[in-house]
């Protein structure tokens, strides 16, 4: 079986903070892009959230390819003070749809926060109930950066969806030759039936 691995871990950006663009912080959506092509690469997947300065990521996967990636993010000049927050073997992949995930600032973040007494993110003041209360919020909130279809919570409903797309548009593709088909059963049909009726009043 192969050997699952989760960790939750946060840092502080280092670098100064842009005006967003499409909602997301310039330099973060570099890092989000990056994320996703080499998380793609060696099977491991993830979620991402920046507010305040700070990064809240969960990484899921093969033990040594979580931990080899780890090592690698605490040599990125893009962020500091990196502090795992939860690190445990799991037995399979919380959201395997998700190569990162991205979740922006949003009501529910900010309501959560508020209600555990925050007026800011500040993810290294978190107890370990609040750590998970925000991994159930930003698994629950849709990523805004990818289109819908890809942001379906489950495998089997993205399966659906991406086998679905190509039927649709093969049929708006065609739809001469499957009205020109129908037209002609319906003609044999009538045809069949003409000669049936014709058959059955010589007999009478």
């Amino acid at each position: 079986m192969t050997d699952l691995i989760r960790i939750v871990y946060i840092s502080r950006a280092t670098f100064p903070i842009s005006a967003a663009n499409d909602g997301i912080e310039p330099t973060v959506a570099r890092i989000l892009s990056t994320s996703r092509t080499n998380n793609r690469k060696n099977g491991l997947v993830g979620m991402l959230y920046y507010g305040d300065g700070c990064f809240f990521q969960c990484l899921e996967g093969e033990t040594s390819k979580v931990q080899a990636l780890y090592k690698t993010l605490l040599k990125d000049p893009r962020h500091k003070d990196l502090k795992v927050l939860a690190s445990e073997p799991i037995k399979r992949l919380s959201f395997p749809d998700w190569s990162m995930k991205y979740v922006p600032v949003d009501g529910h973040m900010l309501r959560l926060l508020e209600e555990h007494g925050f007026e800011t993110f500040d993810p290294y003041r978190f107890d370990h109930h609040l750590v998970e209360r925000v991994m159930q919020l930003l698994q629950g909130v849709p990523d805004p950066t990818i289109p819908v279809v890809e942001a379906r919570a489950s495998a089997p409903a993205r399966t659906v969806l991406a086998a679905s797309a190509p039927l649709a548009e093969t049929q708006q593709a065609a739809p001469d030759g499957s009205a020109k088909l129908s037209l002609a059963i319906s003609t044999v049909a009538l045809v069949i039936s003409l000669i049936a009726l014709t058959v059955a009043l010589d007999l009478l």
